[in-house]
């Protein structure tokens, strides 16, 4: 069964190029259809479900044990707990682009796991703006700040538990989807199509100028899927996530060629 499943995946990998490009492009127009992004990725999610949902719940195991080893190394709870989660969250920027790389190998070569994919990439210049990736946690911290005072950023900063409603909650993690949807693509771009940051910016933008209807509906069900995270404890993101970020490759797939 094994054998069968991996020889099925790699035939649709053979044929994901072709798909890719039949279903996203008319002949010499450069349109995209609105629902090409979400066919795209939902047939490459098909391709190896269950190494995308451990691919995606990876990030989520590291971020936390990353949490708890500061406050296992530092006493004071005030220093350490703002430490642990500000580390977590810039060693997520790397990470998420291990996850890039190995959605990558499999649109290209048929399978999701490659220490080869994720140690040849350009890590260089990525990891050099990767404290600027962290303004979706920092729009987070100054949107609970807004809502909720210093209740808001003991929350996030020093992880004290306060009383909040999941609607609250919704709302506060789901203020970050601005700064996701605007570097959502700078990973790929600078690890595998080796752009700079200004370049991957620029190209992003052409993304959303072309289809801007595709990219709202895409930043529309980011939002979804974070607003319900407390509403599901937690289920939206963990089954979401890997057909998302499918959908997302669908969608940068195109212009991930070497310049």
């Amino acid at each position: 069964m094994t054998a069968q499943t991996s020889g099925n995946q790699n035939e649709l990998a053979l044929q994901a190029p072709k798909t890719y490009e039949n279903n996203t492009y008319g002949k010499n127009t450069g349109r995209l259809d609105n629902k090409a992004w979400l066919q795209q990725g939902w047939q490459l999610f098909k391709q190896a479900p269950f190494s995308l949902f451990v691919l995606m719940l990876s990030p989520l195991i590291i971020e936390g044990i990353i949490q708890l080893l500061p406050a296992q190394l530092i006493p004071d709870p005030l220093l350490a707990a703002p430490m642990s989660i500000m580390l977590s969250k810039w060693i997520m920027v790397p990470v998420i682009g291990a996850t890039w790389l190995c959605i990558h190998n499999l649109a290209t070569k048929g399978k999701v796991w490659s220490f080869s994919a994720i140690s040849n990439a350009s890590w260089g210049k990525f990891l050099l703006i990767s404290p600027l990736l962290l303004l979706p946690f920092l729009s987070q911290l100054l949107f609970s700040w807004v809502l909720l005072g210093s209740s808001g950023v003991d929350l996030l900063l020093f992880q004290k538990l306060i009383d909040i409603s999941a609607q609250t909650l919704g709302l506060l993690f789901s203020s970050a989807v601005p700064f996701i949807m605007l570097f959502l693509f700078v990973a790929p771009l600078m690890l595998i199509a080796k752009r700079t940051f200004k370049q991957s910016m620029a190209t992003t933008f052409s993304i959303v100028s072309a289809q801007p209807s595709a990219f709202a509906m895409l930043a529309a069900l980011n939002t979804l899927v974070i607003y319900f995270a407390p509403h599901t404890f937690g289920l939206s993101v963990l089954l979401a996530c890997p057909v998302l970020a499918c959908i997302h490759y669908g969608a940068v797939k195109p212009h991930l060629a070497h310049k």
